[in-house]
Formats: structure tokens, C-alpha cells, sequence
């Protein structure tokens, strides 16, 4: 048998590059929450902030929510049963939970809780400003569409 090759330390920094290096969650949300929270406390209502930004007025206040600007009785009652859930269950099982105390839907209790990984865009959203996650969601759902386009034509 040969001898045994000498061991190479790997250089740091190594392994996979990233797919869009120039991606970055914190720094989309950031340019989004700045403008509605200095809107927000000239004294502008969340509909008038959303036209201004083009954005949604739900989406404008889960923006204020994040940055600790935004404060109403069931903002915070969602927020304080929430954390108290969390406590015991995960974040899906917990917002469930949240919806079913207080009596609202799934959607409106992750309304009122601020942003974790980011902003969310809808589907119409350029590339460079949703996640790599979320572009192979979308390059799968087409592909999905389109399979099932190329059976429905084959009946």
C-alpha cells in the first residue's frame, strides 16, 4: 500500500458560494420600515402611509409593529397571548393557538406579530428583492403548472 497523503487544512471562507451574495433580508426591511415609521410619525394614517409607499395597510402595520412603533389594545393582546403560547409550543402551533383564544383567524394574529426572517413579497415581486428559498418556491410552482398544463393537454 501507498503512504498516506498529508493533511490539508481547508482555507476559511470555504464551501458553497452564496446564490445572491447580494441578498440581504435585514437591509429590505430596513428601506421599507425607515420611510413608514418617519410617515407614521408626522401623524399619517396606515392607509395614507400604505398609498404613499405602495404597499398594503396591513403590511405597513406589521412594518411598524417590527420597529416597536405601532401600538393598539389588540396589537398587544395578540402579542402578549402569543408569547405566552410560545412558551410551550412552536411558532406555527402557537399562532393556532393565539387564533383560537382571541377568537380571529391564523392571518389576522401573524398580522399583529412583527417581522422574524424579513419582509415578505408577493408573487409578483422582482428576483432581486425576494430570498433564494423563495425563488425556487416559485421556479417549482411553475414547473408544477406547467406539468400539470402538459397532462391536461395530453387527455
Amino acid at each position: 500500500m501507498g503512504e498516506k497523503r498529508a493533511y490539508k487544512p481547508r482555507r476559511p471562507g470555504g464551501g458553497r458560494r452564496k446564490s445572491k451574495p447580494e441578498y440581504d433580508a435585514g437591509k429590505i426591511l430596513k428601506e421599507l420600515m425607515d420611510p413608514a415609521v418617519v410617515l407614521y410619525d408626522a401623524g399619517m394614517s396606515l392607509q395614507a402611509i400604505a398609498d404613499e409607499l405602495g404597499l398594503n395597510p396591513i403590511k405597513v402595520r406589521k412594518l411598524l409593529i417590527t420597529a416597536g412603533v405601532y401600538a393598539s389594545d389588540v396589537a398587544e393582546k395578540v402579542q402578549e397571548t402569543f408569547d405566552d403560547f410560545r412558551k410551550t409550543q412552536d411558532h406555527k402551533a402557537a399562532v393556532l393557538s393565539t387564533a383560537n383564544a382571541l377568537g380571529l383567524s391564523r392571518s389576522s394574529v401573524t398580522s399583529y406579530l412583527p417581522y422574524k426572517k424579513g419582509v415578505y413579497f408577493p408573487g409578483t415581486a422582482p428576483t432581486d428583492k425576494i430570498s433564494v428559498g423563495a425563488e425556487r418556491q416559485r421556479r417549482y410552482r411553475a414547473m408544477k403548472r406547467w406539468r400539470n398544463a402538459l397532462t391536461l393537454e395530453k387527455k
